[in-house]
């Protein structure tokens, strides 16, 4: 059951992030063009960031102790990366309101790999509750 417990934020996410890909538009409000490319890109980076962040998280707790080694931290960021390339591949092919578009793709994966960076610094400071789980010898650096 804690199982489950340790990764309830991340699939609620994940069905979230679901639910908006495939989602129609018409009642949303349509910036302008500028605004809609950089507006559109935060918001992906931000989607996947925080789903590549409560997986780690998830991961972390499920774990409790010891070290969390890079290649689980990169192996959960490609995940997520894969599950947001998945869904742009897909929303031309189940929708006929939606379009695949290569940045989108892109903002999803940088998104994904910026999880791991948020994930060790909060870990570094030992918040939320992550004080046991330490990052292994072989994760490098990234300040």
């Amino acid at each position: 059951m804690s199982y489950f417990k340790n990764f309830l934020l991340f699939t609620l996410w994940m069905i979230i992030i679901l639910y908006l890909s495939f989602a129609p538009l018409k009642n949303w409000p349509q910036p302008s063009f500028l605004e809609k490319i950089y507006m559109d890109k935060l918001v992906h980076v931000f989607m996947y960031l925080t789903l590549s962040f409560l997986l780690l998280f998830g991961i972390a707790r499920q774990q409790n102790t010891g070290s969390l080694r890079y290649a689980v931290m990169l192996l959960a960021a490609s995940s997520c990366a894969g599950y947001g390339i998945t869904i742009e591949i897909l929303q031309p092919v189940l929708t006929m309101y939606r379009k695949f578009e290569w940045m989108d793709m892109v903002a999803n994966a940088a998104g994904a790999f910026g999880g791991i960076i948020v994930f060790r610094k909060i870990l570094l400071k030992r918040w939320l509750g992550l004080g046991k789980v330490t990052v292994g010898e072989n994760f490098r650096s990234v300040n």
